[in-house]
C-alpha cells in the first residue's frame, strides 16, 4: 500500500497520511540528517578576542614596575646604609637633604605609574628617580 491523498476541494491543501507498512520516526528520535550541530560562531565585534602577545601598554606597565622596582631595592639599600651612617657623626645638613632627595625620587616613581598610558613621559619619569638616586649614593660617599 502506499500514501493515501484525500483531498476535499481543489482549495483545499493535500493531506498526505502514511501507510501502515510504512516505517515512522518515533518522535523522540533523531534523524541522521538532523542531527544536533553546534551554532556556528558569532560574528560579534564587541566580544573580546585572545592576542598572542600581551597589550603594548601591559608590557609598558611590566617594564615601568621592573624598574621602579630596581630602584626601590637599590634605594632601601641605601637609605639603611644612610641610616647606620646617621648613628655616627653626620653633617647637620645631610639628614634633611637625603631625606628630602629620596621622597622626592619616591614620588617621581608614583608619578610614572600615573601617567603609564602616554608612551615617553614614564621613563622620563622613572629616569629623573635614578638621578635622584644617583644624587643620593653622591652625597652619602661625600658626608
Amino acid at each position: 500500500m502506499g500514501n493515501v491523498q484525500t483531498t476535499h476541494q481543489a482549495t483545499q491543501p493535500v493531506i498526505t497520511v502514511p501507510a501502515h507498512d510504512q516505517a515512522v520516526p518515533a518522535p523522540h528520535a533523531t534523524v541522521p540528517s538532523q542531527q544536533h550541530q553546534p551554532p556556528p560562531p558569532r560574528q560579534d565585534t564587541a566580544a573580546p578576542t585572545v592576542k598572542a602577545f600581551p597589550d603594548l601598554r601591559m608590557r609598558r606597565l611590566m617594564g615601568v614596575s621592573a624598574w621602579a622596582l630596581a630602584l626601590a631595592v637599590t634605594g632601601f639599600v641605601v637609605g639603611a646604609i644612610a641610616l647606620i651612617r646617621l648613628m655616627g657623626d653626620m653633617p647637620g645638613w645631610f639628614e634633611p637633604v637625603f631625606a628630602a632627595t629620596g621622597v622626592f625620587g619616591l614620588l617621581l616613581i608614583v608619578a610614572a605609574f600615573v601617567t603609564v598610558q602616554y608612551r615617553r613621559i614614564p621613563w622620563l619619569l622613572l629616569g629623573a628617580s635614578s638621578v635622584t638616586l644617583v644624587a643620593g649614593i653622591i652625597m652619602l660617599g661625600n658626608a
